[in-house]
């Protein structure tokens, strides 16, 4: 799964959290694209990891709202 900026926004308002541009560029750019490992292989992020890395990063955003 990709991360396209529908799919943030719709996560944002679920979540209800606001979130600075910047933020929202670089939470796109990691998981909107396919993702190499160290070996050179192509992976996706599955929905899960990307539910979960986002929960993470937006942790401190929520406790500033």
């Amino acid at each position: 799964m990709l991360l396209t900026k529908k799919g943030l926004n719709t996560i944002l308002e679920n979540l209800r959290v606001r979130i600075p541009a910047e933020l929202e560029k670089e939470l796109l750019d990691e998981y909107g694209n396919l993702a190499n490992d160290d070996a050179g292989h192509i992976f996706e992020y599955t929905e899960q990891d990307i539910y979960e890395q986002l929960r993470k990063k937006l942790c401190p955003h929520e406790k500033n709202q």
